[in-house]
């Protein structure tokens, strides 16, 4: 008899809160107006890529403040702190879902 394996496959996005999700769209904004501003920068890290700019400026910063290096987000920011400096990039990468919505 031969067995069948059944692979379920599910979904390659983050599942974050409504406070991540604004954080996440509003810290894009941020780093994105600071792609326009530094074009140097941008060209010298990324050939010209702003979004992959804004995104490795992002999670940067996030991962430095994970370590304990710099202090925590805060305000609009401070839901990120729960949030894995890995998972704020594969949400950046491959979307997030609002916990609770579809």
């Amino acid at each position: 008899m031969t067995k069948t394996k059944i692979t379920i496959k599910t979904s390659d996005k983050v599942e974050v809160t409504r406070g991540q999700a604004r954080a996440i769209g509003e810290g894009m904004k941020f780093y994105l107006k600071m792609a326009d501003a530094e074009p140097e920068r941008v060209n010298a890290l990324t050939k010209g890529d702003k979004k992959e700019f804004a995104r490795l400026q992002f999670v940067g910063k996030h991962f430095v403040i994970k370590i304990g290096d710099v202090e925590p987000w805060t305000g609009l920011f401070d839901p990120l702190n729960s949030m894995s400096a890995y998972d704020l990039n594969k949400a950046i990468l491959k979307g997030y879902i609002v916990k609770g919505e579809e």
